[in-house]
């Protein structure tokens, strides 16, 4: 170990103690970012070492990123520098929940498994169904702002975040927002912290509104022969009185996955499909039943009819795990995470099917009516190496959401780390605020201590 080196392990342990101090090269792999490693892991037990770890980092000139449930390291660009992994699994408590308020605060390291447990037994819950949830956690959630079906009727992550407390890459603890719903003072500087991946600040605590658990729910599937009938009933829910908790629009690729197994023997898992669920009193959900069959008959469906709560249960959690399942078929797996406007959402989704078809590969989509859409691109045969076509795939995917008719964002979400060449692989061209962005982060983390590269821009 040289001098420097020694030294940095020497003030790490300083601050953490010889416990909160990881060389275990097991651990170390695991916290590896698209083939970048950390000399070191530290575990901090509060945001005070956090201050003291990164102004430490700051003088030092190192790097450090903040992990946790490891879930989402494999997104965004391959850091600049890596250092030392900051795990934030020790920082795992409910600091606050009031049921009475519908108010929460957490640290980063509860995992969401452990937290939707916790609120069931007050009859609440967070509409944060993600993928990974049986290993995700809070502060990986919120800064990679992870998207969840429920976002149709509760919004997205900002929507639902009252504040944050967190530590700046100057190592300064702050604050922003509130702990209760009534907070209207100050700018809501914690919603730049929300799908920024680390690269502004670590969080130490987040404050959210829970919300009741409805009395009744209900899942609907009907299925249609062509994308356009699905998309026209689509468009038809929308523009009626219903308010569907979650409307979700699968093709033929993605329904085969949703439907496996004993539902399969009841639907046609091979068309397109739209899963619509809603909650409220149970006449409220009667009342979805019927009028969403209406709409399904006009639309010339194939087939609609309402899921058991088992099969609900089972179709849910397999539209939720949709980005692991898509990893998991296949490593080499292309996934792209797209938001367009709904009515735009069609067109685009056919440009991109027409790409698939001329690659001859695998084309895989879920759709949410809130306006993101995943799309997935495999090979047909699945192999050790990455398909040749897959770097020209990604750049006419970014080509094809840039066009103004398609008014659409995307971001390759998943994808083998060899592709990731540079910032433009993962985020597409430069946006017309990245000076803007270079600003703020300049503001939050002069040094560049703070997962540097990993963003939009090299940011």
């Amino acid at each position: 170990m040289s001098r420097p080196a020694q030294v940095s392990f020497t003030r790490l342990e300083e601050i953490v103690g010889n416990t909160g101090i990881v060389t275990d090269p097991r651990e170390i792999a695991a916290r590896e970012v698209c083939g970048v490693r950390p000399a070191v892991m530290v575990r901090p037990v509060d945001a005070a070492q956090i201050a003291e770890i990164l102004r430490f980092a700051a003088s030092e000139k190192l790097a450090v990123i903040p992990t946790s449930g490891c879930t989402k390291l494999g997104i965004g660009s391959p850091p600049a520098r890596y250092d030392i992994a900051l795990d934030l699994s020790q920082m795992n408590r409910v600091l606050a929940y009031d049921p009475q308020d519908l108010t929460l605060g957490v640290e980063p390291g509860v995992r969401i498994e452990d937290l939707l447990l916790t609120l069931a037994a007050e009859r609440q819950f967070l509409p944060l169904a993600v993928s990974f949830a049986d290993r995700a956690t809070i502060g990986g959630i919120v800064a990679t702002n992870s998207s969840s079906p429920l976002r149709h009727a509760y919004g997205a992550v900002r929507d639902f975040c009252l504040g944050m407390e967190f530590v700046t890459g100057e190592g300064s603890q702050a604050k922003s927002g509130g702990r209760v719903v009534k907070n209207v003072t100050g700018y809501d500087l914690h919603k730049l912290l929300i799908g920024s991946l680390g690269t502004l600040a670590v969080i130490t605590r987040v404050n959210f509104r829970t919300f009741p658990m409805p009395q009744a729910q209900g899942t609907f599937v009907a299925s249609f022969p062509s994308a356009e009938s699905a998309y026209d009933f689509y468009r038809a829910v929308s523009h009626s009185v219903l308010t569907p908790q979650m409307v979700e629009i699968a093709n033929p690729g993605a329904a085969a996955l949703l439907f496996s197994g004993e539902i399969s023997a009841r639907l046609e898992p091979r068309t397109w499909t739209v899963i619509v669920s809603a909650a409220g009193q149970p006449a409220v959900v009667d009342r979805h039943e019927r009028e969403l069959g209406q709409l399904a008959g006009a639309a010339d469906a194939e087939e609609f009819l309402p899921l058991t709560d088992a099969e609900a249960h089972t179709v849910l959690v397999q539209i939720r795990e949709f980005p692991r399942s898509m990893m998991e078929r296949d490593s080499s797996a292309v996934i792209f995470r797209i938001s367009a406007l709904p009515g735009a959402m069609a067109a685009l989704l056919g440009k991109l099917r027409v790409l698939a078809a001329h690659h001859e590969l695998d084309f895989v989509s879920l759709a949410r009516a809130s306006g993101i859409l995943y799309a997935a691109y495999l090979p047909q045969k699945q192999s050790a190496e990455t398909h040749p076509a897959m770097p020209g795939i990604i750049s006419e995917v970014f080509r094809a959401c840039g066009q103004p008719e398609a008014q659409a964002s995307a971001m390759l979400e998943r994808c083998p780390a060899d592709l990731k060449t540079s910032a433009e692989v993962v985020w597409g061209p430069p946006r017309p605020d990245l000076e803007l962005m270079r600003r703020v982060k300049n503001s939050f983390d002069p040094q560049n201590v703070l997962a540097p590269g990993r963003f939009a821009g090299g940011i």
